[in-house]
């Protein structure tokens, strides 16, 4: 998906300091490492506004709420409240199988050899804790609230693995299948202003990407 002038339809928030995005499933936040023609929001926000800073990431077929700085005082501050843990974060996810009871995965992740991917790793794995709460529960998935409390790279979807409730829809960590858009979407972001101090809540409701899925196998869960 290109995103042209009509991005501003993503847009959900955006004053002289940050921009908060509903970024939609398969658009890359940054340039590819390896391929770059793909097109990628930093660079399509970039022709619009100029000089735009990257706060954190989603991967490419996560949707959800990004946000990005206008300059660098906002950049810098609220890199610094992601470093500290002070942004809270909340996703939805659609998983395999009945999901039935809460967890809270504790499980260190580390890279593997295979590029891109990630595993368990006792030894030299980084800490990483994900709570999960079933939302809807279904015979074929479950929808589930996901809450981080470290940052790293494919927690969500390696934890999920690990419980035994892969993404619904995930390429690398469950079936290999041609679509690369996720069952995973950011719908909530807590943070500070950088400029104000003023505490902020954004929620979206399910990309129609997930709600098309929810209405399919889930409509008459509970």
């Amino acid at each position: 998906m290109i995103l042209n002038p009509s991005f501003k339809d993503f847009v959900v928030y955006e004053d002289e300091s940050i921009v908060v995005l509903d970024k939609p499933h398969g658009l890359l936040v940054t340039e590819d490492r390896y391929d770059k023609n793909i097109p990628y929001l930093k660079n399509i926000l970039s022709d619009y506004y100029g000089k735009i800073y990257v706060v954190h990431r989603l991967d490419k077929g996560t949707g959800g709420l990004l946000i990005f700085a206008k300059n660098k005082d906002a950049h810098r501050f609220l890199c610094s409240e992601f470093e500290k843990g002070e942004v809270g974060k909340e996703y939805l996810c659609i998983v395999k199988g009945r999901f039935e009871y809460a967890v809270t995965c504790m499980l260190p992740l580390a890279s593997r050899a295979q590029r891109g991917k990630y595993k368990i790793n006792f030894k030299s794995g980084k800490k990483a804790v994900t709570s999960f709460y079933p939302v809807k529960v279904g015979e074929k998935c479950s929808l589930v609230k996901a809450e981080l409390h470290t940052g790293r790279t494919h927690q969500i979807r390696v934890h999920l693995k690990a419980l035994g409730h892969p993404l619904f829809q995930d390429f690398l960590y469950n079936k290999k299948i041609d679509d690369k858009r996720l069952t995973l979407f950011c719908n909530k972001i807590a943070l500070k202003h950088p400029i104000n101090g003023v505490f902020m809540q954004f929620e979206r409701s399910l990309s129609s990407f997930m709600q098309d899925i929810d209405d399919k196998y889930l409509n008459n869960s509970e």
